[in-house]
């Protein structure tokens, strides 16, 4: 990494950029820099430790007076706390942060892990959550790929019917034409000409739906594997590592508040010995101000590099000058000075006068300091990379001549300090006071130690139920119950909650400051508001949808309306498109007194039906031609002329047309207008048109941002809400986190389009569609293939984007870092957070797995999608993230309770989708298939109720996936309750795994993750207690 980042800032210098130098020795105005820890560990902006973060409130809790101190502080204030900035050091600090492997060599402890690395080396690296996370997208990336090229005999016979029915694309797209459309569209025309469809092609359909049921119990059985195999791994990773808290138990409540840990110590010591014992204590409060401390430590530090600064710009060399004359003095600065302009004196021949000019000025000792600040400030910006840094920010960047006067700089240092004397008080006041204990963590010193304790624990509980129950039946408590010790009741009074602990590194200590009996209230908060932003987000994209049904009426499809149109034949009422100049140029004056009564979208729905017009308008044909066979129509010249006369001089006095009962010749007029001018844009007559589609555009491309804009906004919503429910460990933040991105991406990609597209008995509601035709397919299901498409690309692109501008900020930051603290800060790598993966997991399977059974295209999506996981997430956790936590497997069997959901509602919509009355079906005695049974004879397409399922269970096509929901369902829930009985059977149960004792493992470093429970010993928390001071005694 040393070598990467020299070459990529093209330095020769080996902390890969142009730092400021360290400061000078010497005595004057030199400033002795005090040693601050490089390698304690920053909490950066980017990174989500709920501990300084940039989702960490600065305030949170009730408000307290400001606490007193009552006796001296044990600590002085660090007067200075400047170091210099080097590379090296960040860069080893950054590597022992990643994923690695130690090494007996002393110029390189450390090593990379390997890309291929595998699963059983895996095993004894991370945690089973990520482990299982890696083997779940290798098992799916094989199931998906299988079911994309199963899916190609579906293909297949997609192909065959577009190739035998040849729809435009105006009426089906092209991602529509590897859907259940093609075929039902090749089924409509067969029957709209008078053939049949042969029992020989529906059987070939249904062979598609047979085999997409196979599949899913695949899939449902590959689950069922998938969760034996997660114990396994489970198993496995506990054998392969070794961790603290196999040696430990938690207790959750019960405790008093100024409990000791030696009470708790003798308490425990029944089961063996006690290794350690750990208080959870309410920090919050000084957590905050240990935050405000480290800004003002940092502004402090800050305020330190700009007096170098201004002590070189003014000249102000700190240097041993006991022993040399005023002479000597001068040319050593100037030498100095000399030697660093050098570069820029060649650089910058047309700047040099300019700049040593204000310098001069600068060092002019003749001047007033204010005057020589402000030519210092000049100097800087003719200058900046003299001065310091071309990427300066706040007071830094300031060409303020405050900001370059040593005195003001130093009376800010002194009022820093007093600032940060009054803050040290406080916080030593906190420690004087003492904190409040929540939890506490009991480590034995053996495991057999801590597995018989969680044995106690089950037992007492045991007893606990068992007192219930004979209290129910009028018993004294203690009938038939012998006295034992019960390790749950502390003191005599107080019942403690027990349980196998975490791993130390899973625990949220900001967060135990909140009770998990009010957790419930917290959570529901949270989802008000994730709720209450869909509901906005679904009217704000329902506004903008009825807002385009105000517009005229378009249709996709112009050939429907042409000459042998079905219900309207355009060219025989304004043939607009006439090669005969005058018929043409008459046909627009006839068109437009329709075209400009400006009937909408919503006024022409009665005659408008799937984005087909259906109006029946060949009794008005040849109206203009005086052979019309409508009742009223004109049969003469003079009457076309009087006709005409009296439409085109109506104005508001507007009588009705052809049709004066309803709107169905005016919405006539508006698709043939909006046809022809499809094909003829420049043309000056169809400027109303053009704005009409300009405005339509605008309204979608509003819609389109609007939904792009909430999908970000849904992801930073779920996380932050998260958050702020305070769980107390980070496995519980993870799985709020997973679930509301899952609920929040459902409710956006897939079940708003789809709302969007359904006919709804709601005035106004703009969708279309009230059944699964090959014109919702075309729509909803173009929109839907496409949404899954662009997402399995950009959703494994968005979790590695903060890889990508944490290296971009390193390339182009570190050259103006002014610290260590800054540095280190910046070299800081990314979190590797599993609640973002299956958070979009979730959500991609289910969009793909419900309508998978009609689009079969969305395997393919999903296959690119789990690819790409796998890809990435192997570079960003071996190369570039932090070290993840030791994720347990509640993520992962989260996911698993998804997919037998998403299974049962891919059959559920498969009645819909493959039931749907033109799919070629063998039908029950009482069913139905096809919309066209008179063929060409018959003037409107039969239809089923949108709501009557009956309908389609008596298809074969429709009934079959509905038992197999039903076979679905009750094998799911039979594993639900085997699983539930398996899983109450060995609650509170621990098996002991052979580990050594707990010094030996220590000694010996065999610990995984964190080797205490202590804060001071968790690097995430480190910054804010570091070992050894005063605010960290007793922690």
């Amino acid at each position: 990494m040393r070598h990467w980042g020299a070459a990529m800032f093209g330095r020769k210098s080996q902390d890969g950029g142009n730092l400021p130098p360290p400061p000078a020795a010497g005595g004057g105005l030199a400033i002795d820099v005090e040693d601050v820890n490089p390698e304690t560990p920053e909490t950066p902006g980017h990174r989500r430790t709920g501990s300084g973060g940039w989702l960490s409130p600065g305030k949170s809790g009730k408000k307290r007076p400001k606490r007193t101190l009552t006796t001296p502080r044990k600590g002085e204030v660090k007067q200075n706390l400047y170091e210099p900035p080097n590379l090296e050091k960040a860069l080893a600090r950054m590597r022992r942060l990643q994923p690695h492997e130690e090494t007996d060599d002393p110029e390189k402890p450390t090593k990379k892990l390997s890309l291929w690395m595998k699963e059983e080396e895996m095993q004894g690296k991370f945690s089973e959550g990520i482990v299982f996370w890696f083997k779940l997208m290798r098992d799916h990336l094989l199931m998906f790929f299988i079911f994309t090229i199963l899916s190609f005999w579906a293909f297949n016979q997609m192909r065959v019917s577009n190739e035998e029915a040849n729809p435009s694309y105006e009426r089906l797209g092209a991602l529509g034409r590897v859907t259940l459309a093609a075929i039902m569209i090749w089924s409509e025309d067969t029957q709209r000409k008078g053939e049949t469809v042969s029992n020989t092609d529906k059987d070939a359909t249904f062979g598609i739906i047979v085999l997409d049921a196979l599949m899913m119990f695949a899939l449902l059985f590959v689950t069922g594997y998938h969760h034996m195999k997660k114990e396994q791994v489970k198993e496995e990773v506990d054998d392969a590592t070794i961790s603290l808290d196999d040696y430990s138990v938690v207790i959750e409540s019960g405790l008093p508040s100024d409990v000791t840990e030696e009470r708790i110590r003798a308490h425990f010591e029944k089961f063996g010995e006690v290794h350690e014992v750990v208080l959870g204590k309410d920090l919050l409060e000084v957590m905050n101000l240990r935050k405000r401390l480290i800004a003002l430590e940092a502004n402090h530090e800050m305020l330190e590099w700009m007096l170098k600064r201004a002590n070189k710009l003014l000249g102000i060399v700190e240097m041993d000058t006991s022993t040399m004359t005023q002479e000597e003095i001068m040319v050593a600065r100037w030498k100095k000075l000399t030697r660093r302009v050098k570069k820029e004196i060649d650089k910058r021949e047309g700047r040099v006068d300019v700049f040593f000019a204000a310098l001069e000025k600068a060092r002019d000792d003749s001047l007033s300091i204010e005057d020589r600040a402000a030519a210092a400030a000049d100097a800087a910006s003719k200058n900046p990379r003299f001065a310091g840094g071309k990427d300066n920010a706040g007071a830094a960047a300031s060409k303020d001549p405050s900001n370059y006067n040593p005195a003001v700089i130093k009376q800010k240092i002194e009022q820093s300090l007093k600032d940060r004397e009054e803050l040290e008080d406080e916080i030593a006041a906190c420690v004087e006071e003492g904190y409040p204990v929540v939890t506490a963590w009991v480590a034995f010193e053996e495991e057999d130690s801590c597995v018989e304790c969680v044995q106690a624990v089950r037992a007492s509980k045991k007893r606990e139920r068992k007192i219930k129950a004979k209290k129910l039946v009028g018993l004294e408590e203690t009938d038939g119950l012998p006295g034992e010790y019960d390790v749950r009741t502390f003191e005599g009074e107080n019942k403690l909650e027990i349980s196998t602990a975490p791993p130390p590194s899973d625990i949220l200590w900001e967060n135990l400051h909140y009770s998990m009996d009010t957790f419930w209230k917290r959570e529901m908060r949270s989802n008000v508001i994730m709720w209450g932003f869909l509901i906005i987000n679904v009217f704000a994209i329902a506004g903008a949808k009825i807002t385009s049904v105000t517009l005229p009426p378009v249709i996709p499809v112009c050939d429907d309306v042409d000459n042998g149109g079905s219900f309207l034949q355009c060219p025989k009422l304004w043939n607009l498109d006439s090669d005969t100049a005058a018929v043409a140029s008459q046909a627009r004056i006839d068109i437009m007194p329709f075209v400009k009564q400006e009937k909408s979208a919503s006024n022409c729905e009665d005659f408008l039906e799937y984005d087909q017009f259906i109006g029946n308008m060949t009794k008005y044909a040849n109206w203009y031609d005086g052979t019309s066979v409508a009742a009223g129509a004109p049969t003469t010249a003079a009457e076309v002329a009087t006709f005409r006369a009296g439409i085109e001089t109506a104005g508001a006095a507007w009588t009705g047309g052809f049709d004066q009962a309803t709107h169905m010749d005016e919405c006539a007029a508006q698709i043939c207008y909006s046809c022809y001018c499809k094909k003829n844009t420049a043309d000056e007559f169809c400027k109303d048109h053009n704005e009409n589609e300009a405005e339509r555009t605008l309204i979608l491309i509003g819609a389109i941002c609007v939904s792009a804009t909430a999908n970000l906004i849904i992801k930073e919503l779920a996380i932050r809400l998260s958050f702020f429910e305070r769980p107390h460990s980070t496995t519980a933040r993870e799985l709020g986190i997973a679930e509301k991105m899952t609920v929040a991406l459902m409710v956006n990609m897939c079940l708003l389009p789809l709302l969007m597209t359904t006919q709804l008995a709601i005035p106004s509601w703009p969708g279309k569609f009230d059944d699964t035709s090959s014109g919702w397919y075309n729509d909803f299901g173009n929109t839907l293939v496409q949404i899954a498409l662009i997402n399995s690309i950009s959703f494994p692109f968005t979790l590695l984007s903060p890889v990508i501008i944490w290296r971009m900020l390193v390339y182009f930051l570190t050259p103006s870092v002014k610290s260590q603290r800054q540095l280190n800060e910046l070299w800081t790598p990314p979190p590797f957070l599993l609640s973002e993966r299956y958070g979009q997991m979730n959500a991609a399977f289910l969009y793909t797995i419900i309508f998978s059974s009609g689009m079969p295209l969305l395997y393919v999506g999903h296959f690119v999608k789990i690819a790409l996981d796998i890809v990435i997430d192997r570079i960003m956790l071996f190369r570039a993230c932090i070290q993840p936590p030791r994720y347990t497997g509640k993520l992962a069997a989260q996911f698993l309770y998804i997919v037998p959901i998403g299974i049962i509602l891919h059959f559920l919509f498969a009645v819909y989708m493959c039931g749907e009355r033109d799919l070629p079906s063998r039908t029950l005695p009482a069913g139905v298939f096809g919309k066209w049974a008179g063929g060409p004879n018959q003037a409107v397409a039969e239809r089923d109720y949108q709501f009557d399922f009956s309908a389609r269970l008596k298809r074969v096509n429709g009934l079959f996936p509905f038992v197999c929901a039903m076979v679905t369902a009750g094998l799911v829930f039979i594993a639900t309750i085997v699983l539930q009985v398996r899983k109450r059977k060995k609650k509170g149960q621990m098996e002991a795994e052979g580990c050594p004792p707990l010094s030996e493992a220590k000694a010996k470093k065999l610990i995984t993750d964190l080797t205490s429970y202590r804060i001071t010993d968790n690097p995430v928390y480190q910054h804010l207690f570091p070992p050894g001071e005063e605010v960290s005694e007793g922690l």
